[in-house]
């Protein structure tokens, strides 16, 4: 089977080699699946689909090896929003002849482009359009149009910019900004100069523009909302572009150094004067672990923690509050304020999937600061499913030997391969350790493990042999509950997964297992002896079940009498019993309540994540990323905020059975790590303040309101998220 498995791949490789390197056609839709994939230069000639699966969305997602785009003969006036976004080998692309606009984060961290003309017939660059491309390095703006807030930030890289209109274009003030105009050329038609150097967003090529003074606002610009904030704007502020010193109880050192690090970002220490005390300490008086008191006074900033988990969220909420508006990087001055904080739920979650499409180890580790900003506190590894196994298990080489490389997701047709090592996700503990985050790994079980069945045909009935899943869906291939090397086999992975992982939780899957179960134990023979000893005496599908709860009774006692751990699984009806002490899942549409009861009759912790709030692969918004899917409805912004942790139920269920809330991020089609971001915010920042502030502290126009200055700053720093609607 091995031999098999690296003869496929060797065969779709060569087969992309044989395709034609070079695409001319006018529209490329019309293209084979593997003229598509083989391409490194398309050029195309007839009017351009911008719409569904587009002439635009196939260049992004299946012209996956493309170097160079040629528009010049085509025709497309409105290129969309995301049309490229984050294309990291296009190097170079010519618009198309008669485009009026781009648009946001059109181009988006195409890092390899480096250099670009902007044709006469543009009147409008959308935001972020080409922010974050790293390597551009030359600009020609022919006409006139307008730019967008951010429209070419992060493109440091920038070191001539030709202007041929005698009149400035109208420019957002932040279109170039991370541009250093010590470095980078701005040449415009002769006798213009002077024009220039009074026009928004041109005179920063010239000289520092005068910003005016900014004191922050707090209660505008804090997510998640906080519980108490008194503010006291006639007491004298506190400037805060000054040193600033440091001082940290025992045990913070880890919290001195995240403050040293969000205060040389914010560019606090640039100006001169008497230093800013910044005090940390511990406090025994307040009571929940993530607790804190944060108070500015003109002297300078005290934050109190229950734990120093507790410091750390006081920092991040000074974060906030010296990013102010987002007008800039850092605001001026603070008023003098107390914030008293706590959060609602005990875990706010982000799940990620790095086996469908596989997340680098270090996107993988960028992923976790982010999310700590807003006071989410853990992430979710869902490591293993029909498509690949992603983490390396010593018992087990063919896993990854085999199991972490194959050829397409659905019509996507790229080389997909990678899998993490056991020191790889020591270190992502530890890094995320750091910022108070805790990783919960998942193995799925007794379905969506093709992955494993490919490698080790013994696990499943028959012992037959399965190819890697190359599509989304629900494979009918389970584990077999009948198969004494089943348990062997998970009894060694979750060993070795306990070393590597203190989390105390982990993560069993469960999920898409049949409902009843699929008819591969039904027909199975060591299945049906299996029932008879566990006195069951029907031959279809009705009792299949009860063996599903005897494999996860064996595998949920392994995990905790041997390794501590306290397992949690999605939700399925066909759990007829939850077992005590286990975290459940609430996921699937119209199942919370259900899922809610069934928790409660069973005394278990559940974790809300239902799909019509929490799925964050969902697009956004009707035509927004994904455009091509396998079906899935939208998940707009309001919705994720809409979600009421306790689900209606009083606060005895709040108390004795909610565990947290989680936002999910499937991997079908995240085919970059910046999709990850694009797909998780802003609904990601819905979800932390959802799972951390108080009912009464919470509303949708006031949410809106905070969101703003905070998207700004996710600009600055070219994160990219969606349009917030």
């Amino acid at each position: 089977m091995e031999k098999r498995g690296l003869f496929v791949l060797l065969v779709a490789a060569l087969s992309l080699q044989a395709s034609p390197q070079r695409v001319e056609t006018e529209n490329i839709t019309a293209v084979a699946p593997d003229g598509k994939a083989a391409a490194r230069e398309v050029v195309l000639t007839g009017r351009l689909t911008t719409r569904g699966n587009s002439d635009l969305r196939q260049l992004r997602d299946l012209c996956f090896r493309m170097e160079r785009l040629d528009m010049g003969a085509a025709s497309c006036p409105h290129v969309p929003e995301n049309a490229l976004h984050s294309r990291h080998r296009l190097k170079e692309v010519v618009l198309p002849r008669d485009v009026k606009s781009i648009g946001r984060q059109a181009f988006f961290a195409c890092d390899s482009l480096l250099t670009l003309t902007l044709p006469a017939s543009l009147d409008t660059v959308g935001e972020s359009a080409f922010a974050r491309c790293g390597r551009l390095e030359r600009l020609v703006v022919e006409g006139s149009p307008r730019m967008g807030a951010f429209a070419f930030s992060g493109c440091g890289a920038l070191r001539e910019v030709e202007v041929r209109s005698a009149v400035p274009p109208p420019v957002a003030p932040t279109a170039f900004e991370g541009v250093d105009r010590r470095k980078c050329r701005l040449s415009v038609p002769r006798g213009a100069e002077r024009l220039y150097r009074t026009a928004p967003g041109w005179r920063l090529f010239y000289e520092d523009e005068k910003q005016p003074f900014r004191l922050c606002r707090p209660a505008d610009c804090l997510v998640p909302a906080v519980e108490v904030l008194e503010t006291d704007f006639a007491a004298v502020p506190l400037t805060v572009k000054r040193p600033w010193r440091i001082e940290a109880a025992a045990g913070l050192e880890n919290e001195a150094r995240q403050a040293r690090r969000l205060l040389d970002a914010r560019g606090t220490g640039r100006g001169a004067g008497r230093e800013v005390r910044l005090r940390l300490r511990l406090d025994a008086a307040l009571n929940g672990e993530e607790e804190y008191v944060l108070t500015v006074t003109q002297e300078g900033v005290d934050i109190a923690g229950a734990t120093a988990a507790g410091v750390f969220y006081g920092l991040m909420t000074l974060d906030q509050l010296l990013r102010a508006d987002g007008a800039s990087l850092c605001c001026d001055a603070l008023p003098a304020l107390r914030i008293a904080d706590a959060p609602r739920t005990r875990v706010r979650e982000l799940m990620v999937d790095p086996a469908r499409i596989f997340i680098p180890f270090e996107e993988l580790k960028a992923f976790v600061p982010e999310m700590a900003r807003y006071k989410l506190n853990a992430l979710h590894l869902h490591l293993v499913d029909d498509q690949a196994w992603r983490i390396e298990i010593k018992s087990y080489p063919r896993l990854t030997e085999l199991g972490s490389r194959r050829t397409g997701m659905d019509d996507m047709l790229m080389p997909v391969s990678g899998f993490y090592t056991q020191e790889q996700m020591r270190e992502l503990v530890a890094f995320a350790a750091r910022y108070h985050v805790q990783v919960i790994p998942e193995i799925e079980m007794p379905g969506h493990e093709v992955a494993a069945i490919h490698c080790y045909p013994q696990l499943t009935c028959g012992g037959r042999e399965i190819p890697l899943r190359t599509t989304c869906g629900v494979s009918d291939e389970l584990l077999c509950p009948g198969e004494e090397f089943v348990y062997e086999f998970l009894g060694n992975v979750f060993r070795e997964l306990a070393d590597v992982f203190p989390s105390p939780y982990v993560h069993l899957g469960g999920d898409e297992a049949g409902n009843p179960a699929l008819g591969c134990w039904t027909d199975c023979e060591k299945c049906r002896q299996l029932k008879r000893r566990l006195g069951i005496l029907t031959d279809d599908r009705s009792e299949n079940w009860r063996l599903q709860e005897y494999l996860f009774g064996r595998v949920i006692d392994t995990l905790r009498t041997r390794h501590g751990k306290v397992p949690m699984f999605w939700y399925e009806t066909d759990f007829k019993r939850i077992p005590e002490g286990c975290v459940t899942f609430a996921w699937r549409h119209g199942l919370t309540a259900a899922a809610i009861d069934a928790a409660v009759a069973n005394r278990a912790k559940i974790m809300l994540c239902p799909g019509e709030h929490c799925y964050l692969d969902y697009p956004m918004r009707a035509g927004d990323m994904p455009e091509v899917n396998w079906g899935m409805p939208v998940t707009s912004l309001r919705s994720t905020y809409a979600l009421d942790p306790s689900w209606g139920r009083d606060g005895d269920f709040e108390r004795d059975n909610l565990f947290g809330v989680a936002g999910t991020l499937w991997s079908e089609c995240i085919n970059s790590p910046e999709r990850i971001y694009y797909q998780a915010y802003p609904r990601a920042l819905a979800l932390a303040e959802v799972g951390w502030s108080s009912r009464n502290r919470r509303s949708w126009e006031g949410f809106l309101r905070r969101l703003r200055p905070l998207l700004l700053d996710m600009q600055r720093r070219g994160v990219a998220h969606s349009r917030a609607e």
